[in-house]
């Protein structure tokens, strides 16, 4: 691995972490018999960066620290957990929860969003992640994304019930073009390819005698069994760039959801689906479901970042070994398909041992700013920790990690319209997302963003207890004009 990989800024106790990261990353093998080679760290210098934009207002705080920045809710939706897309029957390999009981005849649930985006013509485009959370139970399961039309709810009517979510097309993800084998870079088996549908137990796979739907055979249609996307974004050109979690891989489609060129592996982070884990031998270096829950351009399209939900279980390969909260943001050059080496350092909240906090998504909001979700993994009562917070790539504390500003308590979102109405265990003039997977975050305006929910259908009730999640979407607005994103040029 090249030296380029570490970020030079850093201060000495996190760049020595990061040089023996590139060390042992360089002697973790790239080549592996199948086709499966790493790409360089980075190709060609990054171009110089775009002059920075001009600096927004200076934020003034709530009169309690602890609620973010002034705001109300302004919005609410919701795709009820009973919603079925038609396609191949799925939910073969879950059990019955919360009242469900699989399998779904010919249709596909849509078990939250993972990702979102903004479309032009006032619809959204809505991602689902695998279908339900693993490798082996997610074969039937047709990854893809959603065109969406949302009528928030924005008044109070006396009522808990939030505004619709009108489901207006699917684009499932594809392998038509066979970029999965032609026996070049990433070559994976997919679902497409076997006569059956495989599960998986420990490293092996597992034939469950179950014959694949013709329609994803005939179309090379993609699984939650060969990838588990989780987050997306939208280039210039119309394509989409997915970040991804069995790999982790970046990955390329077009406007059609078919995949235009091989995945894209990490120079380190391999996950335990990773096939130089399961096939070769490989260490895993990142924990199950802690690959690219982020990936989002900055405000000129150059660069992406893809950020995973944790730090790398390999301690060495930490920013801070001894320390969890740590963890890089990614920089990767669209252009050339390559990491540039770039990787900027963010602290969670939390304790640095045994930490449990996940980046749940990231957006760009204007030039080198973002906005960024911690949450954890309770739900309901017990939900602790589900915030947004801003930081920019230009401003650093004292340590050399990115400086961030809260923006919002999730489970304590000001409501003075009462648009949520007088929700179970919610104070009046209060709004909550007591959710376990808050994954998604998108601008709405300068003024407001939006947040929306991966339900992990059909296993959890945060809403209501003993009801299946489901699909909620909030629009949230700020006194000051925070989200100044621009138009890039074609």
């Amino acid at each position: 691995m090249s030296s380029r990989f570490i970020p030079l800024s850093l201060p000495r106790h996190i760049a020595i972490a990061a040089v023996a990261s590139a060390v042992l990353a360089a002697c973790g093998g790239g080549g592996n018999g199948n086709g499966i080679v790493l790409p360089p760290v980075a190709g060609t210098p990054a171009p110089s960066p775009a002059p920075a934009p001009a600096p927004a207002p200076a934020p003034q705080p709530s009169p309690d620290p602890s609620a973010g920045l002034p705001h109300k809710l302004t919005g609410w939706a919701s795709l009820p957990a009973t919603f079925r897309q038609p396609g191949p029957t799925t939910g073969q390999f879950i059990t019955a929860a919360l009242g469900v009981t699989p399998p779904f005849v010919d249709g596909q649930p849509l078990p939250g969003f993972s990702a979102l985006l903004k479309n032009d013509d006032g619809t959204w485009t809505a991602m689902p992640d695998n279908g339900y959370g693993s490798k082996s139970n997610s074969g039937d399961f047709v990854v893809g994304f959603y065109n969406v039309s949302i009528d928030f709810r924005t008044a109070s009517n006396g009522t808990t019930v939030p505004g619709t979510v009108k489901v207006n097309s699917h684009v499932a993800f594809n392998d038509a073009k066979g970029y999965l084998k032609d026996g070049k870079g990433v070559d994976l088996k997919i679902t497409a390819d076997f006569a059956n549908y495989q599960t998986v137990s420990g490293n092996n796979l597992v034939d469950s005698g179950k014959p694949v739907d013709t329609r994803i055979v005939s179309g090379r249609l993609l699984t939650g069994f060969d990838l588990d996307v989780e987050s997306i974004a939208r280039a210039k050109d119309g394509t989409y760039f997915v970040g991804e979690e069995f790999g982790p891989y970046i990955l390329h489609f077009d406007k059609d959801g078919t995949l235009m060129s091989d995945p894209v592996p990490h120079p380190f982070l391999r996950s335990p689906s990773n096939p130089l884990v399961m096939n070769e031998g490989a260490t895993a270096t990142s924990l199950s479901s802690r690959g690219f829950e982020s990936l989002a351009f900055n405000g000129d399209k150059t660069r992406l970042y893809a950020v995973p939900e944790a730090a790398p279980s390999l301690a060495s390969l930490r920013p801070v070994a001894d320390d969890e909260r740590y963890l890089n943001f990614f920089e990767f050059d669209p252009a050339s398909m390559l990491y540039t080496g770039k990787n900027p350092v963010y602290r969670k909240d939390g304790p640095a041992k045994d930490n449990q906090i996940v980046i749940g998504d990231m957006t760009n909001i204007g030039g080198n700013r973002f906005v960024l979700i911690e949450r954890d993994s309770l739900y309901g009562s017990k939900a602790v920790v589900k915030r947004l917070y801003m930081v920019d790539l230009d401003v650093k504390d004292a340590d050399g990690v990115l400086k961030k500003t809260l923006l919002v308590d999730l489970l304590n979102i000001s409501d003075p319209d009462d648009i949520g109405g007088p929700l179970a265990n919610v104070a009046n003039g209060k709004f909550s997302m007591p959710f376990d997977s808050i994954e998604s975050v998108e601008v709405v305006d300068d003024y407001t963003l939006a947040v929306a929910i991966d339900t992990n259908y059909p296993t959890e009730d945060g809403r209501v207890p003993g009801k299946p999640d489901d699909t909620e979407i909030v629009t949230i607005r700020f006194e000051q004009p925070l989200f100044k994103r621009g138009t890039p040029k074609t």
